[in-house]
């Protein structure tokens, strides 16, 4: 058991390494960076003030270079400053992450209550209307971004209640935090759900048919012993 969660960590270490090295190979592949878009926004005419740029920023060394400087940094928590509030990063991603841990597992909570019991129904009535049914709506739901669909959502409170949602950092109630949570947890966990219905259901019709193509053991035959009279 420990040589094996030793070599699925092992594992993912390499996946995220691989990851990593591919997003950042395709940012700097990428027609225009972040000296681009900061010279233009500035609206500075002078290409050394670009030079400048791209020599803070460590744009101008080799790509190599700039990924080993970038993934020391992130192993050290230095994210970079944020050019809109001229803070290190690290500071305006704190704070929002209670608040991202919150909505994650109400959505993660959300999907496994209602994904998992509808794929084991769908299994059951395999290939009925209703397993037909979940599944065009399963497929509905991995279709539709999370982001169109929580634009969705705004738009029917501001129909129909005249509000949207407010977070509100104040200190609440279980009940009311539950139900200020509960709509942007319920928009992200209704992608999750779909996808929840599908490996339950996949999952559930694998071990029905290994039941039922398993072989039965035959039934033990009860031997009659007869008894014999001697004259």
């Amino acid at each position: 058991m420990g040589s094996y969660l030793v070599r699925r960590f092992g594992l993912m270490l390499l996946t995220l390494f691989g990851i990593s090295v591919i997003i950042f190979v395709m940012l700097r592949v990428a027609p225009g960076n972040i000296a681009d878009i900061l010279f233009d926004a500035a609206g500075f005419v002078d290409q050394s003030e670009k030079a400048q740029i791209m020599k803070d920023l460590g744009l101008d060394k080799p790509m190599p270079v700039q990924y080993a400087t970038w993934i020391g940094g992130l192993l050290q928590g230095d994210l970079g400053f944020s050019y809109v509030t001229d803070r290190p990063a690290i500071r305006e991603i704190l704070p929002r992450i209670p608040i991202t841990a919150k909505i994650a597992g109400l959505a993660l909570f959300f999907a496994a209550v209602i994904g998992i019991p509808l794929g084991v129904v769908s299994a059951v009535k395999q290939n009925t209307r209703l397993d037909y049914i979940l599944r065009v709506l399963s497929l509905s739901a991995l279709s539709m971004p999370a982001f169109w669909l929580g634009l969705l959502v705004l738009m029917f409170f501001v129909s129909y209640f005249g509000t949207i949602p407010i977070y509100s950092d104040a200190p609440q109630s279980f009940g009311a935090a539950l139900v200020m949570y509960s709509v942007p947890a319920a928009v992200v966990g209704f992608r999750s759900q779909a996808l929840m219905l599908r490996l339950t259901r996949s999952s559930m019709l694998e071990v029905l048919r290994q039941d039922l193509s398993a072989p039965r053991a035959p039934r033990a035959h009860r031997k009659t012993s007869s008894t014999t009279t001697t004259p």
